[in-house]
């Protein structure tokens, strides 16, 4: 008996290491496996609309957006390159914890042949919880005798067990790489090549039919009955994209006849573009994706639709939902707020619009000179005018900024990295006490008329 019960700690204790391993280790700050690590740890039965589906996803529906002017709870159960096949344990996973009231599927990569899935796709299983429902997608997304792998990928620490040399503090802290409920924001604009390559397509035989391969539509069809049999209603999607081919066209052709067959309303965003108002030039990342700027456009679009297609609730004053007011608030500060600095170039605007920013803390230092200046949400806290040396340290929860001056050279420490612009000038150093991180740093060159410059000079690192 004793013997029975050494065995049943030791294997008790073997697993508890297990289950630390795998989340010490897991890359929560990848694509798709962010993600699902994100949607575990939302309260249960609070997802109104879940999205599933490739990048397309995650760059075009601003769920922050959704719950600020609709009051949609969604999240977005996305990864990159995501097969149909994936998708589908994606919901069959998501339903053990939710019962979301509309499932949203992206038809992007339904026109791909079955060997042009990229082990992207991938991450997002490694990420998933031990289950049947896990081991059933592994095996469903895998080919050929790579039984390892499927081990590994089932275990997830097998798999990722070589990161202990690469983790870093944003492995455990997530917040600059952040998912918003799924939603990817990202601000750059496609290049111009890339516009003048897609500008004129043929698009004589878009109105042909191509069938998908036979994987695809078996769990296509698995998907859409999956959600019948469960009683929620199903959309199937298309956000813009530029790079219009006959391959891609006449595949969606084909899934448009069996959502058609079911019942399900097909959407197709490219067939509206005009009333979208979408500039492809100012509102794509590139020829696949929205930037933010297009996001916005569409998601008040295809919000719309929604709400004017299925009765969902308005959760923007049940405190049941307030993880989604904390994210929406998390999101402007980290992202939009930044993006506002970062636009300007005049420090003198740069300063005025600082007063209006609340929640941050601002270190301005002229250098040389060493004239320091502390600001807390608007209002001075600390200044010191460089003609002795001093040190100031502020504790900012997550992060540590240090502030010291010797012989009229200051020195601007955020959790152990030096920041310096300009060495004639003023630098500027932003953080944002929500975010809880550094969202801007400049420096005002006076040798170059006040011209705004954000690389740092010294990079250095403290142990």
């Amino acid at each position: 008996m004793k013997k029975l019960l050494r065995t049943a700690v030791i294997l008790c204790i073997l697993l508890s290491i297990g289950i630390v391993l795998h989340r010490m280790t897991l890359n929560t700050t990848s694509e798709g496996c962010i993600q699902l690590w994100d949607f575990y740890r939302l309260p249960e039965e609070t997802v109104d609309v879940l999205f599933v589906g490739s990048s397309h996803v995650y760059y075009s529906y601003n769920t922050c957006q959704m719950y600020e002017d609709y009051g949609l709870a969604a999240y977005l159960l996305a990864s990159p390159g995501q097969p149909v096949w994936i998708s589908y344990y994606m919901i069959e996973e998501a339903l053990k914890t939710q019962e979301p009231k509309l499932i949203v599927f992206d038809a992007c990569t339904l026109y791909q042949r079955d060997s042009k899935f990229s082990s992207l796709s991938w991450e997002s299983l490694i990420s998933m919880k031990p289950s049947l429902t896990k081991w059933k997608a592994i095996q469903a997304s895998s080919g050929g005798d790579d039984g390892m792998d499927r081990a590994g990928a089932f275990f997830s620490f097998p798999y990722y067990h070589t990161r202990y040399s690469e983790l870093e503090k944003n492995d455990y802290k997530n917040t600059d790489r952040l998912r918003y409920n799924g939603y990817k924001p990202d601000f750059q604009k496609i290049p111009k090549s890339d516009l003048v390559r897609w500008k004129d397509v043929d698009k004589e035989n878009f109105d042909q039919i191509r069938p998908v391969s036979e994987r695809t539509e078996k769990y296509l069809r698995m998907l859409i009955e999956l959600c019948q049999n469960r009683k929620i209603p199903l959309v199937i999607v298309n956000s813009p994209y530029l790079n219009h081919m006959e391959e891609k066209q006449t595949a969606y052709n084909y899934v448009s006849l069996i959502a058609d067959e079911y019942g399900v309303p097909y959407v197709d965003a490219n067939e509206d573009i005009d009333e979208i108002q979408i500039d492809y030039a100012n509102d794509m990342l590139d020829v696949s994706h929205l930037n933010y700027y297009g996001g916005i456009k569409y998601t008040n679009y295809f919000s719309k639709w929604l709400t004017e297609n299925y009765t969902l609730p308005d959760r923007r004053n049940d405190e049941r939902y307030r993880h989604w007011t904390d994210v929406s608030v998390l999101f402007w500060h980290s992202q939009l707020n930044a993006k506002r600095l970062k636009s300007i170039q005049d420090f003198g605007k740069y300063m005025e619009t600082l007063r209006d920013t609340p929640d941050s803390l601002v270190v301005t230092y002229h250098s040389p000179g060493g004239e320091t200046a502390v600001y807390e949400d608007g209002q001075m806290v600390y200044s010191h005018m460089g003609d002795s040396d001093f040190q100031k340290h502020f504790d900012l929860g997550g992060s540590d900024l240090a502030v010291s001056g010797s012989s009229g050279t200051v020195r601007i420490m955020l959790d152990k990295k030096e920041y310096l612009y300009v060495e004639q000038g003023m630098n500027v150093l932003v953080y944002d006490k929500v975010a809880q991180q550094r969202v801007d740093g400049v420096g005002f060159d006076e040798t170059e008329g006040g011209k705004a410059v954000r690389k740092r000079i010294r990079k250095s690192k403290i142990a």
